[in-house]
């Protein structure tokens, strides 16, 4: 009976382990430059809007694949970000708000030839410098090569 109980306790516990890990841990603007202090990682923004169908399937798809979810835990600070979002954002002590019906920080980092996309994501070096901006759905195949080649590279 009691290496039963033991028994059920053990898989319980790897069970329950097994889900925390598979978690996208997604951070505020705010707690990703905090973050960016102590641990130098890229950040990976991800804007979106309610009623745009391709940022729904990346939620829905590309975000809940276990090797994304590794990969951006592991090696990046992700923030998925509302581009109509009525929060405002400071960044090291500058304020983002949304002034006309889409917020500033999707402007100053989503921003292409004055034209903004739904899904837009970015990757932010780990200097707070934008190096890619990808203006269209990622699956997760493309989203995996995308972020390998990246820590490849850096």
């Amino acid at each position: 009976m009691k290496n039963t109980l033991l028994f059920f306790f053990i898989l319980s516990t790897c069970f329950l382990y097994g889900q925390k890990t598979n978690n996208l841990i997604n951070y505020s603007f705010e707690e990703a430059f905090k973050l960016q202090e102590k641990e130098k990682k890229p950040i990976i923004v991800f804007f979106h809007t309610n009623w745009c169908k391709y940022c729904f399937a990346m939620k829905k798809n590309t975000f809940i694949d276990k090797k994304v979810i590794d990969l951006l835990n592991k090696h990046y600070y992700f923030i998925s970000f509302d581009a109509e979002s009525k929060e405002s954002v400071n960044i090291k002590g500058k304020i983002f708000k949304n002034k006309s019906g889409t917020h500033e920080i999707v402007e100053v980092l989503a921003s292409k030839n004055n034209t903004i996309s739904y899904p837009s994501t970015i990757i932010l070096s780990a200097n707070n410098t934008i190096d890619e901006q990808i203006d269209s759905f990622l699956s997760a195949e493309e989203i995996s090569k995308i972020l390998t080649s990246y820590i490849a590279v850096k």
